[in-house]
């Protein structure tokens, strides 16, 4: 990933938010992004439901985004997605397809605030990995959710750069168990 074109869009995107709003202190601003970021990283768990032993279909899709209509397949009617990603290209993709887009938006979400913390840190993202072999192998999601948000709640207490790089190496972690490449990401 080219995380210095990232961070730089990032941080024009949250100047643009900020003139708006009103003004608030550097560890105000901090934490609530850190709030942010660990309501991302739960609405991620939320939407691939990896955590939800009870069911056998997992997988949300964005309702606002897909819709749902009836499709004839070898003679037969099935429900497929409509894509409406930008209001003029509408494209018919498999559920599976709209969960994997769904998702894949979702870690996009908590990508914008990982960034935006780095900028706030002054820290830049050169690499991801430091800390930890990333793989598919090893602890389970459920540990390298609950573990990411121990991190953050940690980070509120500490501005250190070993937090967010923690942060950053156990986000892109969690994200390559639940199948989403950097390049997706990207």
């Amino acid at each position: 990933m080219n995380f210095k074109k990232l961070q730089d869009m990032q941080a024009k995107l949250d100047e643009a938010i900020l003139a708006d709003k009103a003004p608030m202190t550097a560890e105000e601003r901090f934490n609530k992004t850190l709030v942010a970021l660990s309501v991302e990283i739960a609405e991620v768990a939320n939407c691939a439901e990896h955590f939800k032993f009870w069911k056998d279909n997992k997988g949300k899709v964005d309702s606002k985004r897909f819709i749902v209509t009836p499709v004839i397949v070898n003679n037969l009617i099935k429900d497929d997605y409509l894509d409406n990603l930008d209001n003029t290209t509408m494209q018919y993709v498999t559920e599976k397809q709209a969960h994997r887009l769904t998702l894949i938006e979702e870690c996009s979400d908590a990508l914008h605030f990982i960034l935006s913390l780095a900028n706030q840190a002054d820290y830049k993202i050169v690499e991801i990995g430091k800390h930890f072999e990333i793989s598919k192998d090893g602890d389970s999601l459920e540990k390298n959710f609950l573990f990411l948000n121990h991190m953050i709640g940690l980070a509120v207490f500490e501005h250190f750069h070993s937090d967010l790089e923690m942060i950053i190496d156990v986000f892109f972690i969690y994200i390559n168990q639940l199948g989403i490449s950097e390049q997706q990401l990207e």
